[in-house]
């Protein structure tokens, strides 16, 4: 058992208060021994216990002491006491004793009652802080999965859109065995990009994608190859295009393509 483990079992309020059996209270004197956390919670509920029995002791009444006095009928100054009243006396102390220890006694038992009260309403606190904790991170995971999924469902409408071409890119000599894809939708004109198989730009480059109109190359913008970009990136609109193309440029794009570095090419329908 760890030093928290045993804190939160309430076993060391009850070998505060003398209710733990041997075997329990050997337990919590090793670990009040080996264990600073044991040993500084031991003295707070020692504490907490005697300042709670304090705040609602009942001081007894002024007039208690002559009461007593009274009872046991005190001699007057100057007379000698009479033999024959000290047993009526003495049976009057011990009365008056008695009921002053049950009180005492009752006052105990509704103190230590007040104070596992207490101590459980720390708890059940704790219990509460814990489980709003835990929604909190269920919430926080149900939006990101709720994203994820319209994310999932948005790059599925693109894909199954009847409106949507499917261009196939093919790695050229620079990149043998490059694979991707372009979505391209003509009546919106917009073009989607799906890597399948690119090796990893060098530092200070990226992947460029170019539409040929005409024979002339069209900038369709840069892409993304990190581990976040996976799946569809939407690119620059295409009105028109006979082809497409990606080539390695420099970071941010080109305004012409660097035909020495052309990784991809793909003819559409």
């Amino acid at each position: 058992m760890t030093a928290r483990e045993l804190i939160d079992s309430g076993l060391l309020e009850a070998y505060v208060l003398g209710q733990a059996d041997p075997q329990e209270s050997a337990l919590v004197g090793r670990m009040r021994a080996s264990e600073i956390a044991v040993h500084e919670e031991l003295e707070r509920i020692e504490q907490d216990l005697e300042s709670f029995a304090q705040v609602n002791a009942v001081p007894s009444p002024t007039s208690a002491r002559a009461n007593v006095m009274e009872r046991v009928g005190a001699t007057p100054p100057g007379h000698a006491p009479m033999v024959r009243d000290l047993p009526a006396a003495l049976g009057a102390s011990a009365s008056w004793r008695w009921s002053a220890a049950a009180g005492l006694v009752a006052l105990l038992l509704s103190a230590v009652g007040n104070f596992m009260l207490l101590r459980e309403l720390r708890s059940t606190r704790t219990e509460l802080s814990r489980l709003e904790t835990a929604h909190e991170v269920m919430a926080q995971e149900l939006q990101v999965q709720s994203t994820s999924f319209q994310h999932s469902q948005d790059q599925l409408a693109v894909v199954m859109d009847p409106r949507t071409d499917l261009v196939a890119l093919n790695g050229t000599a620079n990149a043998i065995g490059a694979k991707a894809r372009v979505y391209w939708d003509h009546s919106a004109n917009r073009v989607f990009m799906d890597v399948l198989d690119l090796p990893e730009p060098p530092a200070g480059k990226q992947y460029q994608l170019w539409a040929l109109v005409d024979g002339n190359p069209v900038d369709a913008g840069v892409f993304d190859m990190s581990a976040d970009a996976d799946g569809l990136q939407r690119m620059k609109d295409v009105i028109a295009a006979q082809a497409f193309a990606v080539t390695l440029e420099k970071a941010g794009g080109s305004p012409t393509p660097n035909l020495a570095a052309l990784v991809l090419m793909g003819q559409a329908s």
